[in-house]
């Protein structure tokens, strides 16, 4: 049903005022401190909210009805069931998580349209997924583009909503129990019932969706996925602060000698089924965010005791004979961290059917095997970045610095363990690339308030999308074909005498592209020069000079050997991490901001791991990131390359290189790194352009000329299907 059909537009059901008649009769149960009765909470905006128009799904199976108590869904044994009108069925969750970035926009801002929600629900659908995950509450589009793509689908989409925490209280005293974190989230999760029943207004508040909500996706709401994940300073901070809160006594759910963190859950969880059941007569399956750092496995080869040594467990919640929708356990488990998912000796040593190494399957294994309940993996990806934050050292399951083919096989492979060990579902982290992301081993290098106004390839928390965002209105901006398609007269940039070099640039990549009479690229080498920062680099690279002072020299040598170097003044993993990385010394001549030496770039992965277990040691782990790659970028060939650099064929040869790669921490205001040895640290500075050259030969001066671009907020972008989408649909369809 289409808004403005008037046709379709309803009042809330009546059958919802028979559900609160029979609540006065049929529920009991007593009331915690906690609890608060609904003329007691009800704000303006909620008073506002019951003059809201309400629409409401036609055709929709009415829902099971318990001891005043309406249910559409269940969870029972092994997995999630959905009521069909006559019985529960049992249904495996083959989903996607959805986030509320895109290009050019924070999170925050809700700047997702209704016209792409629509778009997105309907390619989720076609790719056989069932369910789709959201974390907090979205702009009133996407509710009515969800509501609408179920009153058409031949199969519904379902919906797993989640609660959020102020991450500014947070912060600040670290403490569950802290009034203001829980006066936040008591007053989300009301909005949240609210406006899953079509019935809420949010009033406008920075950093925030609000608005009207007035459709009914009630029906197809299977679960709440309450909060984050918890790490070991906000549980021990909680436990510390509150010792003497062990139990709790609620209509729906208890807790019995439990530490303080497990309590808060299950409050929480009784105060949105209370909420829910108080105001609308319904109920729906729940669980709560965790993640392996919190598991209750035991993990003797971990390195990191501190941050592993709590235990978060919903099987230590105790519901009620008045909660009839159940609980379920869900978790967010990836393949290459926390390290004791490849460190543990019994997983290392884990052969799946054809003899592999299976160091996700082995953790599902002994994951399951502690619960009683469904397990939904809430979480799973691989993300097809250039950059790269972990590594699986036995699997080669890391996160990033994989192709879109290695993406979509392992997206496949990692489904594929989760059904064949018994969990209940699971949710691909995510649907779309988000820009605005950070990493561990980037986010030093840029500055966060412009992270979503451009395409950091290096960071790979951007780009775990099944959706990718191409920066360009028609595609990618460059080919790698050896072909000057999208090149023209204003690219030009100099001329050497026996050699041209042309640059253009977009949000993600620096391109350049030689034209060479009679080229060799196999045999021949060639140099481009950088100068990015007025406050140091090198006059000479070998045999090499230059007119102005060198930051990066590209040197272009073949298929295999060509890389980019920095001046080791201007090298930030020198500088970061040398007292990790035995292999590296940092010297006075090294301090000096003219120096001659040039270095390799590398990103720091992990650092040297002693385990706990055995006398092992894992060495430093690091990522040679200005090691160059030779393919095509090019889509619609075999041999297409998502991890491309360069490509050269005849005369032609191009190159694209990321921004970060260069030092920028944002591209868009031609911000660069600081003298991070003179300032202690990490900082921007800006600067008008950069200088770049050519040279064919290893001898002579090379003259440097002025490369500069205009600034931008916004850069239009293309969507794109990533082939992992389709290597799930496939997927997704043979699933039961």
């Amino acid at each position: 049903m289409l808004r403005g059909q008037e046709e379709g537009m309803k009042k809330t059901n009546g059958i919802k005022i028979l559900f609160l008649l029979l609540l006065a009769v049929c529920l009991t149960g007593c009331e915690s401190e906690y609890g608060r009765k609904i003329d007691e909470i009800k704000t303006a905006s909620e008073k506002k909210a019951e003059e809201i128009q309400t629409y409401t799904p036609e055709n929709v199976t009415a829902p099971y009805v318990q001891d005043g108590a309406a249910y559409y869904f269940k969870a029972q044994g092994q997995y999630l069931s959905v009521y069909n009108g006559s019985e529960f069925e049992d249904i495996y969750i083959k989903g996607v998580n959805l986030g509320l970035g895109k290009p050019g926009y924070f999170p925050g801002e809700t700047a997702v349209t209704k016209e792409e929600y629509a778009r997105w629900f309907q390619q989720i659908g076609e790719m056989n997924a069932n369910a789709v995950r959201v974390y907090t509450v979205q702009p009133p589009a996407f509710y009515e583009a969800f509501y609408e793509y179920n009153q058409t689908a031949d199969e519904p989409l379902y919906l797993f909503h989640g609660t959020w925490y102020d991450e500014t209280r947070l912060t600040e005293t670290g403490d569950a129990f802290d009034e203001g974190m829980q006066k936040y989230l008591y007053q989300d999760m009301e909005n949240i019932v609210d406006l899953i029943h079509g019935n809420c207004t949010i009033e406008q508040h920075p950093g925030k969706a609000s608005g009207i909500y007035q459709y009914d996706i009630s029906p197809y709401v299977i679960g709440w996925i309450l909060g984050i994940e918890s790490d070991a300073t906000f549980v021990s901070v909680t436990n510390e602060n509150n010792p003497e809160i062990t139990s709790y006594e609620g209509t729906y759910l208890c807790a019995e000698d439990l530490e303080p963190f497990e309590v808060f859950w299950t409050q929480t969880g009784d105060y949105i089924l209370s909420y829910e059941m108080d105001k609308y007569g319904m109920q729906r399956p729940l669980s709560y965010s965790n993640w392996p750092t919190a598991d209750v496995l035991e993990h003797p080869s971990e390195t990191m005791e501190e941050e592993y040594r709590i235990d978060l467990n919903v099987e230590n919640i105790e519901p009620t004979d008045a909660f009839l929708s159940g609980l379920f356990a869900s978790y967010h488990i990836y393949p290459y961290y926390p390290n004791f998912l490849y460190t543990e000796k019994a997983y290392s040593d884990y052969r799946d059917e054809d003899g592999s190494v299976n160091t996700y399957k082995a953790y599902l294994k002994d994951m399951i095997e502690v619960h009683d309940m469904p397990v939904v993996v809430a979480e799973f990806g691989i993300p097809a970045s250039r950059g790269v934050t972990h590594a699986n050292i036995y699997t080669g399951f890391d996160q990033g610095n994989k192709t879109e083919d290695e993406q979509g096989e392992m997206l496949v492979a990692m489904m594929q363990d989760i059904y064949d060990t018994g969990y209940a579902g699971g949710l691909v982290f995510t649907w779309q690339d988000e820009w605005f992301k950070r990493t561990w081993n980037t986010e030093g290098y840029t500055n966060p308030d412009r992270r979503a106004y451009w395409y950091d390839v290096m960071t790979c928390e951007q780009h775990f999308g099944l959706l990718d965002f191409i920066p360009g209105e028609n595609g990618a901006t460059v080919i790698l074909d050896g072909k000057a398609d999208e090149w023209n007269e204003d690219d030009f940039f100099l001329k050497t005498k026996d050699a041209s070099l042309s640059v253009k640039y977009d949000c993600a990549y620096l391109y350049l592209m030689i034209q060479k009479e009679n080229a060799h690229y196999d045999t021949e080498k060639l140099w481009i020069p950088f100068d990015i920062t007025p406050n140091s680099g090198s006059m000479s690279y070998e045999e090499l000079r230059f007119n102005k002072p060198v930051d990066f020299v590209l040197v272009l040598d073949g298929k295999e050997n060509s890389e980019l170097l920095v001046q080791s003044y201007y090298d930030r993993y020198q500088y970061e991490y040398d007292k990790y990385d035995k292999s590296i010394t940092t010297t006075s001549e090294m301090q000096r901001p003219d120096n001659t030496l040039f270095h390799s770039i590398y990103f720091l992965l992990e650092r040297e791991l002693v385990l706990q277990d055995r006398a092992e040691v894992i060495p430093l782990q690091r990522f040679e990131a200005g090691k160059l790659v030779f393919g095509t970028n090019d889509y619609d060939v075999k041999e297409y390359d998502s991890l491309a650099d360069f490509y050269y064929d005849g005369d032609i040869l191009e190159v694209r290189i990321p921004w970060l790669m260069l030092s920028f921490r944002d591209p868009s205001r031609k911000e660069i790194e600081g003298d991070f040895w003179r300032n202690g640290g990490f900082s921007g500075t800006t600067v008008e352009g950069i200088g770049i050259g050519l040279s064919t030969k290893e001898t002579g001066t090379v003259k440097l000329r002025e490369y500069q671009w205009e600034d931008w907020d916004y850069y239009p972008y293309t969507e794109r299907l990533r082939k992992g989408y389709y290597d799930l649909q496939k997927q997704f369809a043979g699933l039961p």
